[in-house]
């Protein structure tokens, strides 16, 4: 299915309406569940303690606005999200389990929670502390939490079926921990429900067109370099980049570059026209930035310099388009311009903080590439061509690796309404 749309008007409310009207009618509402009873079960009716309190050494809160399901390229719903876990106490304490239930089903587990790193280690029930060196791997993830020390929990809690994904999560804690006096003690902790985003996800039109597109960095069981990085950014720590995509481009044969590898303009992608996925205003733009040899990141960027040559649209409903690491001098449009979808907006390239020539893509719920958090988003089609083989570490180091990327093709599928998932590799036409 293929979808094309006509617009005789550049006004930022007809391109709101545009947006509503793509939702609605494409994209499935993701919540299929009943509404839970109350914030808790009363314990009586009668004189005592109405309602529940647990009380224990470790607090949590969400990381970002929202909890939106989005649907997978594997057909399943995803809940991706974080949390920023705290120890309180002045004395250490062990995570024993962190459970994903629904309060309108007697809190019982929903879903299916699993999450692993880069390399493909299990992580799951693991809290990634803030105070240990910055590796990626499952070193930087533990269930000790130190006194007064915090950490972040990561969360891809799948459904098979829309009709099983509820309206309301909670999380069921249990943490061990010494009491006053000095012995230890379980203590489990039931947290409110927590409302669901049961809208659906916007629908967008492709950022490219053609075939070969990788999906190097993205959503939502592997904490890559997108998931894993928080940072805090004017006095919030926030998920910036959970949904965000890091868009490679591979040849017929796999290869990722012909010729010099560190040479920019050797690598497939460079140069593609890039395209907006929806109708807006352009309200960021950075053009002037120079390509980065590939290979290694750069040094001492400035805050500015970070995303590289950039686009950011406002498509409406509070929701903004961010295209990064674009080519020098590429940009065709400017701040306060109106564009329209599929218009181009630039070439992608090698500008900014970036080890390879790709395309950061991302939506956000603010004009700004650091302090947005990312929102779910889904293709109204495309062709999943395969899936790469190889984990997120290993394809980052190929950077050099002339040989071709190996994927399996058997899973070669058209798709609908779904969002890629990490080293999908897909076509759009």
């Amino acid at each position: 299915m293929h979808l094309t749309l006509q617009f005789k008007k550049s006004s930022p409310v007809v391109f709101a309406v545009v947006l509503i009207w793509q939702s609605l009618l494409f994209a499935q509402a993701p919540c299929g569940q009943p509404q839970w009873s109350g914030y808790f079960e009363p314990l009586t009716n009668g004189e005592g303690l109405r309602y529940p309190l647990s009380m224990g050494p470790l607090s949590w809160r969400l990381l970002g606005h929202q909890i939106q399901p989005v649907k997978g390229s594997d057909g399943m719903i995803h809940l991706a999200y974080a949390l920023q876990v705290t120890n309180s106490w002045s004395r250490p304490a062990t995570l024993k389990s962190i459970e994903v239930v629904d309060p309108a089903h007697d809190n019982g587990v929903t879903g299916k929670y699993a999450v692993v790193t880069a390399k493909e280690q299990d992580i799951t029930g693991k809290l990634r502390l803030l105070s240990l060196p910055v590796t990626q791997d499952v070193s930087n993830f533990r269930t000790e939490v130190p006194a007064g020390q915090s950490g972040i929990a990561y969360f891809d809690v799948t459904y098979a079926d829309p009709a099983q994904v509820p309206r309301a999560i909670a999380h069921r804690v249990v943490v061990s921990a010494a009491d006053h006096d000095g012995k230890p003690q379980d203590f489990t902790v039931l947290s409110p429900p927590m409302r669901l985003d049961c809208n659906p996800p916007i629908v967008l039109a492709p950022p490219f067109k053609g075939d070969g597109w990788v999906n190097a960095n993205g959503c939502c069981k592997e904490i890559g370099p997108h998931r894993f990085v928080m940072n805090s950014i004017n006095g919030s720590l926030a998920a910036t980049e959970e949904f965000a995509i890091d868009w490679i481009r591979v040849d017929a044969q796999g290869h990722q570059f012909n010729g010099d590898p560190k040479d920019p303009k050797a690598w497939v992608g460079y140069g593609a026209e890039l395209l907006a996925v929806a109708p807006g205003m352009v309200v960021e733009v950075m053009d002037g930035l120079p390509d980065v040899a590939a290979g290694k990141a750069p040094d001492n960027l400035t805050i500015p310099q970070i995303a590289g040559n950039r686009v950011i649209i406002d498509i409406g409903q509070g929701r903004f388009a961010e295209y990064d690491h674009l080519a020098p001098h590429s940009v065709t449009v400017k701040v306060g311009a109106y564009v329209q979808q599929g218009q181009k907006i630039g070439l992608l390239g090698n500008s900014g903080n970036t080890t390879a020539p790709h395309l950061h893509f991302q939506l956000m719920d603010r004009p700004s590439p650091l302090d947005g958090a990312a929102l779910p988003f889904v293709f109204a089609y495309m062709q999943l061509q395969g899936r790469i083989t190889i984990n997120l570490d290993e394809l980052e180091a190929m950077w050099n690796n002339p040989s071709p990327v190996p994927m399996d093709t058997k899973l070669a599928k058209s798709l609908t309404f779904a969002m890629p998932l990490s080293l999908d590799v897909v076509s759009f036409k």
